[in-house]
């Protein structure tokens, strides 16, 4: 926008002696095609070449963020500026001196504005995937090119009309201050309006670059129908109906966010997260597009009141164009830092509309507001409908949407624990208690959940520091890229031999938020005297930061998230490993579940281009971890390794989260980079230049399932581990012993978690063959943090509570005490079996515990209540070959 104001300032002042401007026009539009290609492939480069400076400055933190600023500002100004420029300079042709100026100025803003449009859904649409960005950024040029050349071959030899002067106007008392300062203050609100409208509608869409798309879209061809439609206005109307106009506009952008039309909440929990265009498209056109529309009609008139007053037709394109892309550039910038953030989307919506109220008493006079003429009519009843619409306007209507954006989170019976409007997004922490206690938080950033802290969640996200530190045991600091919920920073915490975490994120309410998440065994890991934040974008610190790390990993947003795709590429990957200490290492997020497989392919193609010794990780679900080092990693020293898991909460822990053993993090081996070579052979790795490797396709559940099982099914997983170069060559070989056992629980725990066991053969394997504790608590759906809150309200109660008997009994199984679960379930048969499992549990212990005719008796007892399906007659068959019970009947 600056770069475009300062075009147009250039146009203010500018003459054009024996020059036809349509040459000039041609000139422009070849540096736009020339600048703005070079950019596309010079970018990247600039960032290498500055990095030493980058990281000189880097103590000196105010002179980092000027130096960056006027790096991106310098790089932009030229191409902008030439943009800026085109306009006006053809405006001023003099073949286009033979029409009205209110027609050609109206015209050339709306085709211009179309063209937007076009270029907008043809680059993201189409281009984008096709060609990445290189052909993007060469077919705009060509394009740029191609309208020079046409501009070029009808401009002729010689001006045909007569020479301009060299300064038309000055800005002295005839200029029409009124106007310009109108035309910032629409610049200013509409554009801060588009920061608004879009805040808003992600409570209901996916924060995807086809939706941004989309939206953007909608809102250009409102302004570009709306020019077309100001060319229509006859000659003397434009100034008497801009107070007019500009009501409308104030109460478009009231009553389009009153009358929005709400989408119907669908059964799943991602019913508003909507990702289909078209939908996204009638959603943005009820909001957006009638004050687009408007505001489309108000440029050109604004021209037109300007042009008659300064009579040549450049400069007061230029003046008017500048002073709305000024307030262009500020708008944004006071909706993001200043509206949002202090009054929250809908007060700002409605500050807004006061405020072009207010434009519109600026432009009106005396006679304006005439009852003798038909306009001043208008307008006092325009005025008074505008009143009455703010004071019935339904104030509390924002708590409706934020309501409806957190709704389908709230079906686990989760409640709203705090909310933030921030600078980039609209944030509510949800809290699941359990037993009078928090069980779990979920941060749902705008209408998805972003991170949260149920203990299925943990597993990885904890994991995400302890395999490398258990690798790496002798590590003094680490880096966290993106901080979530603090699951991960909580992790690292742990380990007392860890001497700095540096912790990374975009947003400043991330961090305000870590607070938040409090309770029976919650920490805030930011009060650790060793943790430092950063507010700053990861790539850019990556590039910055001239310190090296032993770990780096990164808790970012999901993939599909727009910009999050430049955290997966093989240029981020390269950075990272930049900034790795030798023999440090690097994990990052790879949810398959949230993938096609292509997707996930391109994934590891790019993380293995950068990592040599790349491999894949996972317990026993579909949120893998990606796992590499800076050369070769080294065995971890014994002595060392020991040390790690001697440390009691690092142990304590880990053990919640299902890793009960140094040999068990064997068992979450998933491949190496032999495998990652021959599964992404022939596939392009995602790339800066080519981010739609990553779609916004839906994945294929059931592929993802099958290219998971695939991995984890045990034969096949214990050969691919005993086998494995990486694993003869770096892992401890205390670890690589007895694996049968926990590749198994993996595999027979995927396949319950994903489609479904037998829950009580999964738990006779369990009980009889190992002794972990947590496939034990997950067949009865419960884990060690469900069961340490069942304990803690136990102690509280005289006697066991019947809502946390059925975690008490899973504690007991857990811990191989089956009198005390068989104590337990029949307090629960006295009560009544709540459910009938329990009474299938009981039956099966009874057998277990050596008690067969008090099994006998309770199914004889139960015999009249069961339905006899599959599972009782196996069931009964199991208990009948291993224990000699006899069924009823």
């Amino acid at each position: 926008m600056a770069g475009l104001a300062l075009g147009s300032a250039i146009a203010a002042r500018l003459s054009l002696r024996r020059v036809r401007p349509l040459r000039v026009y041609a000139g422009l539009e070849s540096i736009v095609a020339v600048f703005g290609c070079t950019l596309v492939f010079g970018l990247p480069l600039l960032g290498e070449w500055l990095r030493p400076i980058f990281q000189a400055l880097w103590h000196h933190q105010e002179l980092l963020n000027i130096l960056r600023f006027s790096t991106s500002f310098l790089v932009l100004l030229f191409p902008t500026t030439a943009m800026g420029l085109t306009l006006p300079v053809l405006l001023e042709d003099p073949f286009l001196h033979r029409r009205r100026f209110g027609c050609v100025i109206a015209a050339f803003y709306g085709f211009n504005t179309l063209g937007g449009v076009a270029g907008a859904l043809l680059g993201e649409g189409y281009l984008m995937r096709r060609f990445g960005l290189p052909g993007t950024g060469l077919t705009a040029a060509c394009l740029s090119f191609a309208a020079a050349g046409i501009a070029w071959l009808f401009a002729g030899t010689e001006p045909t009309g007569t020479q301009a002067t060299r300064l038309q106007f000055s800005l002295s008392k005839q200029t029409p201050w009124k106007l310009l300062l109108v035309s910032l203050g629409t610049g200013a609100l509409f554009l801060g309006l588009e920061v608004i409208w879009f805040r808003f509608m992600r409570l209901y869409v996916a924060s995807s670059s086809t939706a941004f798309c989309t939206m953007l879209a909608v809102v250009l061809a409102g302004i570009g129908l709306g020019g077309l439609a100001a060319s229509a206005i006859p000659t003397a109307t434009p100034r008497k109906i801009m107070p007019l106009l500009l009501l409308l506009v104030a109460m478009g952008t009231l009553l389009s966010y009153v009358f929005f039309p709400v989408p119907i909440l669908q059964g799943d929990s991602k019913a508003f997260h909507i990702e289909s265009w078209p939908e996204i498209a009638r959603l943005s056109f009820a909001l957006m597009f009638p004050v687009a529309f408007l505001s489309g009609i108000l440029l050109p008139i604004i021209v037109s009141g300007v042009q008659d007053e300064l009579k040549n037709r450049m400069n007061s394109t230029g003046l008017t164009i500048l002073f709305n892309t000024v307030g262009a550039a500020v708008g944004p910038i006071l909706a993001c830092f200043v509206l949002l953030p202090w009054l929250g989307f809908q007060s700002s919506l409605i500050l807004s509309a006061i405020a072009y109220a207010a434009l519109a008493l600026l432009t009106c006079d005396k006679q304006t507001w005439s009852l003798r003429r038909p306009g001043g009519i208008a307008l006092i009843l325009l005025g008074l409908c505008f009143l009455l619409l703010l004071t019935l306007f339904p104030y509390r209507r924002n708590e409706t949407h934020f309501e409806n954006a957190r709704r389908p989170f709230e079906a686990d019976q989760s409640v709203l624990q705090k909310k933030i409007e921030g600078s980039a997004d609209t944030f509510q922490v949800l809290r699941r208690d359990l037993f009078g206690e928090p069980y779990y938080y979920r941060l749902v950033t705008n209408a998805y959940s972003m991170s949260g802290t149920h203990p299925r969640s943990q597993r990885y996200m904890r994991l995400f520091a302890y395999l490398p530190l258990a690798l790496r045991p002798q590590s003094e600091n680490a880096l966290l890229l993106c901080y979530g919920v603090g699951v991960t920073a909580d992790a690292f915490t742990h380990d007392p031999r860890l001497k700095h975490l540096d912790i990374v994120d975009t947003s400043k309410e991330v961090f305000d938020l870590a607070g938040s998440y409090t309770g029976f065994e919650y920490s805030n890991p930011l009060r650790d005297s060793r943790v430092r934040t950063f507010v700053q974008d990861a790539r850019f610190f990556l590039q910055a930061i001239p310190e090296r790390y032993d770990v780096i990993t990164g808790e970012p947003p999901p993939l599909k998230i727009a910009g999050t795709v430049n955290l997966y590429t093989q240029q981020f990957f390269e950075l990272m490993h930049n900034r790795l200490k030798d023999g440090g290492i690097a994990t990052f997020w790879l949810p398959i579940s949230e993938l096609t497989t292509n997707e996930s392919k391109a994934i590891l193609r790019a993380f293995h281009n950068v990592f040599a010794n790349a491999s894949v990780w996972a317990t026993c679900d579909l949120e893998w971890i990606m796992m590499g080092s800076k050369g070769p990693l080294h065995r971890p020293d014994q002595a060392l390794v020991w040390e790690f898991w001697s440390e009691a909460t690092m142990r304590y822990d880990l053990a919640r989260i299902g890793i009960e053993s140094p040999e068990q993090m064997s068992g979450l081996f998933v491949m190496d980079s032999d495998e990652i070579d021959r599964i992404t052979d022939g596939v392009e790795p995602l790339s800066d230049f080519y981010p739609k490797r990553l779609s916004d396709a839906h994945p294929d559940l059931k592929a993802a399932y099958q290219f998971g099982h695939h991995y984890f099914e045990t034969r096949r997983a214990l050969r691919r581990f005993l086998s494995s170069s990486f694993i003869k060559e770096s892992w401890p070989v205390e670890w690589q012993k007895s694996l049968d056992l926990f590749f198994l629980v993996r595999e027979m725990r995927f396949r319950s978690e994903m489609s479904g066991s037998n829950w009580l053969d999964d738990l006779d394997l369990y009980l009889r063959h190992s002794q972990l504790r947590a496939p034990v608590l997950s067949v009865q759906n419960s884990d060690e943090f469900r069961l340490a809150l069942a304990a803690k309200f136990s102690e509280r109660s005289h006697s066991v509570p019947a809502e946390a008997s059925p975690d008490l009994i899973a504690g007991a199984l857990a811990r191989r005490d089956f009198p005390a679960a068989i104590q337990l379930l029949e307090t629960e048969k006295d009560r009544g079996f709540s459910n009938i499992n329990d009474f299938f549990l009981l039956t099966y212990l009874y057998c277990l515990n050596g008690n067969v005719e008090k099994a006998e008796a309770l199914a004889s007892a139960g015999a009249g209540s069961i339905q006899k399906d599959w599972f009782v007659d196996w069931l009964w068959g199991e208990l009948q070959a291993q224990f000699g019970f006899h069924p009823p009947g």
